[in-house]
């Protein structure tokens, strides 16, 4: 039964607590600094009440929410926690963060904007770990827009929010010693919960050769806004494209429902073991030009590692952003071993399961890419979204995978590869 959007609400609010947790310890361990946050009393917002609560410069990170949530919420911290998160992450001296507190003009937090994204960036990112393992349906969070100043006046076009929209507001109190204590929180319009109680639509053929215990990682249905403005679900689309008549490459039309796993799948697979560097791990795939690594000693698979995975593992300085703040430690991050990054368990499919399943289960649990293994256990090769955007599209003119032609209707849609998959038994 689905759930009520009451229930996904107190849901999510519950989340929201663990993943300002987690976003606090990734910043501890990361900084080596001490960051605690409490929640406060959540309450019905509106603008004018925001202003009140935030009467200084604010920095906003808008989000878009896919899945069972769809839609943008916003995260937002006050003009301390503006001041003091950035300028910890860039690693700025201590009485020039504090110095930073009391002036606090729009010109002075200016040349911090890079500094304030990357800070969304690392939020947005504890966020969709902690609703990937906690929200059934939780399709991916990304960060839209970052906006630093006083948004009050104009909320609709600085931060996306009309100023009669009726608000959730989940507040609270975040500390880094030996700063002073700031305000932050989350602001989720009501609408975004509007369509969370709607039963999911059944995909034809859901569960074949796949374990249907729902994994860490699932998704609900995505929106294409067409030319028309008309929004189909992701997994509508693909449906319809399902029905067409698309081929392999030598093949008849008519063999379409007939494709398998094995007629689509990427046969020479590359494999990594657990006690592997990061480093080499990105060596690897780079050698191979592969979104995704096998993981395992003698051909038992144990887990994969995607970009996604290695994107997270990195310290952000190795970004050349973040260049001039490039410390030895960072490259420390290049040795971790990929068996403490990898996604585990894996979710797998037999050569014989048909398209139409894969895709149907791609729709269903967000994932994008599923090992094929024979009865044994065995991997016979690997089916991501981008095998399958060259069977429907008939793109036999693809050269190299991951690449579609901008007119392909798929083309459209947001789903990028790197994303955690699950096992069956």
């Amino acid at each position: 039964m689905a759930a009520t959007q009451t229930e996904i609400e107190s849901q999510v609010i519950e989340l929201s607590a663990e993943a300002f947790d987690a976003f606090c310890e990734d910043i501890s361990g990361m900084f080596g600094v001490d960051m605690e946050c409490a929640q406060q009393e959540v309450t019905s917002e509106t603008i004018r009440g925001l202003e009140k609560r935030f009467e200084k410069l604010v920095a906003v990170n808008s989000v878009q929410a896919e899945g069972v949530l769809s839609g943008t919420f916003q995260l937002v911290f006050d003009q301390g926690g503006l001041s003091i998160v950035s300028g910890v992450i860039v690693m700025m001296p201590e009485n020039r963060i504090l110095d930073e507190i009391k002036r606090g003009s729009i010109e002075d937090v200016e040349g911090m904007n890079d500094a304030v994204k990357e800070v969304g960036n690392m939020l947005v990112g504890s966020w969709d770990r902690v609703f990937r393992k906690g929200l059934e349906g939780h399709g991916h969070f990304a960060q839209t827009n970052t906006f630093i100043g006083k948004p009050w006046d104009k909320p609709e076009e600085t931060i996306g929010l009309a100023g009669n929209e009726e608000l959730i507001f989940v507040p609270y109190e975040m500390t880094i010693d030996p700063y002073p204590a700031f305000k932050c929180g989350v602001i989720f319009p009501k609408t975004i919960f509007e369509s969370t109680s709607e039963p999911e639509a059944a995909v034809e053929g859901k569960g074949d050769n796949i374990d249907t215990e729902a994994p860490d990682d699932a998704v609900g249905e995505k929106e294409l806004t067409t030319t028309e403005s008309k929004k189909h679900s992701v997994s509508e689309t693909i449906q319809e494209m399902t029905q067409s008549r698309a081929v392999l490459p030598g093949e008849s039309a008519h063999v379409s429902s007939a494709i398998s796993a094995e007629d689509i799948m990427q046969k020479d697979v590359v494999w990594g073991n657990p006690d592997d560097s990061v480093q080499q791990a990105i060596t690897k795939m780079q050698e191979h030009d592969a979104g995704y690594l096998m993981v395992g000693i003698d051909g038992a698979l144990e887990g994969i590692v995607s970009n996604s995975n290695i994107a997270g593992a990195l310290s952000p300085y190795l970004r050349p952003v973040f260049a001039k703040w490039h410390r030895p430690l960072d490259d420390a991050t290049l040795q971790i071993r990929i068996k403490w990054i990898m996604s585990r368990p894996v979710r797998t499919v037999k050569p014989e399961t048909s398209l139409v399943t894969i895709i149907g289960n791609m729709c269903q649990f967000g994932q994008r890419a599923f090992p094929v293994v024979d009865q044994q256990g065995k991997v016979q090769g690997l089916v991501t979204v981008f095998d399958i955007f060259k069977v429907l599209g008939n793109c036999t003119n693809v050269s190299m995978v991951g690449k579609i032609p901008e007119a392909h209707p798929l083309a459209q849609l947001d789903l990028g590869v790197g994303e955690k998959v699950q096992d069956a038994e």
